[in-house]
């Protein structure tokens, strides 16, 4: 199976935009993983 750079490079790009994405919004990514955790966690207690 070849994956030629035809193949990748649109996969990369999406990939940098979900990231890019992340970076922007990271203060929020980590707070809404943060209240997930304590609220799984709250639930096994």
């Amino acid at each position: 199976m070849y994956l030629g750079p035809e193949t990748l490079m649109p996969i990369a790009s999406a990939l940098a935009a979900v990231g890019g994405v992340l970076l922007l919004f990271w203060r929020r990514v980590v707070g809404a993983i943060r209240l997930f955790v304590q609220k799984v966690a709250g639930i096994f207690r």
